[in-house]
């Protein structure tokens, strides 16, 4: 299962997958935790999905690789809270 990774409470306290996707250069990680996705199963998918989703994009066009990385890094990336 290339680019997904199981975390259980043994490794960490965070339960689910991540993805983790390198190329030019760049790294793209997104976290899908078990009780935001109805467990295991469902956490699974949703990472695969998007693992898929991207490396499809980059297969696709892979001379705009740089690009499809950047556009994602920022689609997912968190956004700083307001201040309070």
């Amino acid at each position: 299962m290339k680019n997904l990774t199981r975390y259980t409470r043994e490794k960490t306290s965070f339960l689910g997958w991540r993805v983790c996707i390198s190329r030019k250069g760049l790294m793209f990680t997104k976290y899908f935790a078990d009780a935001m996705y109805d467990g295991e199963q469902g956490s699974f998918e949703a990472a695969r999905a998007l693992r898929d989703e991207i490396l499809t994009r980059i297969k696709a066009d892979p001379t705009n690789t740089k690009q499809i990385m950047l556009e994602y890094q920022e689609k997912f990336a968190k956004k700083p809270q307001p201040e309070k």
